[in-house]
């Protein structure tokens, strides 16, 4: 399982990348040579697409970004599909709740009140753009070619810009509305992050950052909460969803073992015997028998 942020910190030749305190402002080529990947991230990040395209896949749908859109990521994980017909090329923005939260209480004359009724489950929020937008984006790419880098406060001063742009457009008050729940700290509570991310390969610390909760507070209010512990939950729903993926014979087994959760083909097939009584391809042979 990928950790996006710490994959970009660690390599900045490739990921050309300027910081401020937990802001990271980045313009790359994606050098993923995979079809399919699982990512994570404890913050949010904001995708503008110069060229290619690709797809954030979670399980309930997908959305698919190309050229010249912009999209806003919440923290937290999903499948990314890579197409290799041109590179893709982006310039991310990566931002902590706290900096949103900040931004709403230092902007409130700015930013128009939230919707009555706000729902909090796509990860991927597509965001309205404009000329105005599209020029900005052009306006920092000369930052990456500099021999002199921006400073801080200049990179802050560009996050700011950014989400200003954003919630001057009615169009964006799905996104707006999210910023309010940011700030209001209603998002990350444990049962949505837990239903939202238990087919993905976490760790259990992994799991408790995106609580925003410590490792041993995260248990003890996980098992508060589900009567039961986090692996003994994890595996029980990982199984029940790998379950129903292989009645879709259009995906491959591997497919079904990333999409679920799962390491390696060994636990996932001695976990999936144990529970349904059948390996997961043995199961695989019964639907085709069953629908010919």
């Amino acid at each position: 399982m990928i950790n996006y942020v710490e994959i970009l910190k660690s390599d900045p030749i490739h990921f050309k990348q300027f910081s401020c305190k937990e802001l990271l402002f980045l313009n790359y080529d994606c050098p993923v040579k995979e079809k399919k990947i699982a990512k994570w991230s404890e913050h949010n990040y904001f995708y503008y697409v110069l060229s290619g395209q690709k797809a954030l896949c979670t399980p309930n749908r997908s959305w698919l970004l190309t050229k010249g859109t912009l999209s806003f990521i919440k923290r937290g994980a999903c499948l990314v599909e890579q197409f290799f017909r041109e590179p893709f090329c982006i310039v991310v923005f990566i931002m902590p709740d706290s900096f949103i939260s900040r931004f709403i209480l230092e902007n409130k004359d700015q930013v128009p009140p939230a919707r009555q009724h706000q729902k909090d489950d796509d990860l991927v929020l597509p965001v309205e753009t404009d000329d105005v937008l599209h020029k900005f984006y052009e306006s920092v790419l000369p930052y990456f070619t500099s021999k002199t880098p921006p400073s801080e406060k200049l990179i802050e001063l560009k996050f700011n810009e950014l989400l200003l742009h954003i919630v001057n457009n009615p169009d964006n008050a799905e996104l707006i509305s999210y910023m309010h729940l940011v700030a209001s700290h209603k998002t990350g509570t444990l049962e949505k992050v837990m239903e939202a991310n238990y087919p993905y390969n976490l760790t259990l610390a992994e799991y408790a950052t995106l609580c925003n909760r410590s490792l041993s507070s995260f248990k003890r209010d996980f098992e508060a909460t589900y009567k039961t512990s986090p692996g003994r939950w994890l595996l029980n729903k990982r199984l029940e969803h790998a379950h129903r993926l292989l009645s879709d014979v259009d995906k491959t087994l591997f497919d079904v073992l990333l999409e679920s959760g799962f390491e390696n083909q060994a636990h996932f097939s001695s976990a999936f015997k144990a529970r349904f009584g059948q390996s997961p391809l043995q199961y695989r042979k019964t639907l085709e028998a069953t629908v010919s």
